[in-house]
């Protein structure tokens, strides 16, 4: 405990001449009577023993006032995780080619489903191999012939999860096509100006936009960039000026694959890539990510774990003491004790003169 005003103590000193006080007040008082012996020889009652108890209540109510007035504080010792985030702009094909079926769970699902349901692992965890992405800032963009932003990045991951769940396959034909070209370039660009345009804008600041360790783009296609303004590499350029990551995906069928061993474990490659996958290759291996290939649940979601285990956010403790205002108890027993006091010495204790 600590006292902020302890000066106010010297207040104590007062205590004392104020029980002389007292004491010089009560000699003077008396009754006057022609005989005291017998008075002297009478029994003593508990009454007349105790008759010091008010007054010493009274002190010790005034000698608690004095020790509110040098404001008691305790010490709260508080521990906090503090995570410097990582930046993540997920990239979500919304083509019509998304609508075709995959296994999942030993069923069939449209690759839009199994995607939507890794992505919602990926940012919230799955109580297994998913940890969650705690943290860090998600954002995600959708892409066919267009870019479209379904989430600007955000550290509400509820939100997130919500919007991501709604996410639909692209149902307007002269809208279909896949431009992840621009889906890469919007997003490079939204992570570059992302800083910047937090501290622009008062009130919305987040400590976390300081303390951005990384970027990371995460682009998941099953195709290859037929339109767009954008081309793939000409993205992967821009994220690469602006020290942003590329993780790239290719979601289609079961094919030939050969075995790689990584840090994080065994993973199916393709042997032979398509030109579409050679291009996602090259993205990623510019910017310093990877690219894999995916063809199922099982497969897509051991590539987000890989990319979970990649881009791991830096965890620091933070130690912090204040010191909280404690003068609630001593006030209300000094109040206590003072009514107390008045109470006993008007009835039990009342003296006469």
């Amino acid at each position: 405990m600590k006292l902020e005003s302890p000066e106010m103590l010297y207040l104590l000193l007062l205590i004392p001449l104020y029980a002389l006080l007292k004491y010089l007040l009560k000699a003077k008082g008396g009754l006057s009577h022609s005989e005291i012996r017998s008075i002297k020889l009478m029994p003593k009652t508990w009454r007349i023993k105790l008759m010091w108890l008010p007054s010493f209540l009274t002190l010790l109510a005034f000698m608690l006032f004095i020790f509110v007035l040098s404001k008691p504080a305790i010490k709260e010792t508080e521990q906090r995780d503090y995570q410097t985030g990582i930046a993540i702009e997920m990239l979500v094909d919304i083509s019509s080619s998304m609508d075709m079926n995959i296994s999942y769970e030993g069923k069939k699902s449209t690759r839009m489903e199994v995607a939507k349901k890794v992505v919602e692992e990926f940012v919230a965890g799955d109580d297994n191999k998913l940890k969650g992405r705690k943290g860090d800032l998600i954002g995600i963009i959708t892409f066919a012939r267009y870019a479209d932003t379904v989430c600007p990045l955000t550290l509400s991951h509820e939100a997130l999860v919500y919007m991501a769940r709604e996410m639909d396959i692209n149902d307007q034909p002269n809208e279909d096509g896949t431009a992840y070209g621009d889906a890469a370039a919007l997003a490079a660009a939204r992570l570059s100006q992302y800083e910047e345009l937090m501290d622009q804008e008062q009130g919305l600041l987040l400590t976390q936009s300081k303390e951005i360790s990384s970027k990371v783009i995460i682009l998941l296609t099953d195709g290859e960039n037929n339109c767009g303004l954008h081309l793939p590499m000409e993205a992967a350029s821009m994220a690469k000026e602006w020290n942003i990551r590329i993780y790239t995906i290719s979601l289609g069928d079961a094919s030939s694959s050969e075995n790689i061993k990584t840090k994080e474990g065994n993973f199916k490659v393709s042997g032979q890539l398509s030109e579409a996958e050679w291009t996602l290759k090259k993205m990623a291996e510019s910017t310093g990510g990877i690219f894999r290939k995916a063809h199922d649940y099982d497969s897509l979601q051991a590539v987000y774990t890989e990319i979970d285990r990649l881009e791991k956010s830096d965890l620091a403790i933070q130690k912090y003491s204040r010191f909280n205002p404690y003068y609630t108890p001593f006030l209300l027993a000094a109040f206590l004790l003072f009514i107390s006091a008045a109470l006993l010495e008007n009835t039990y204790f009342r003296r006469v003169a």
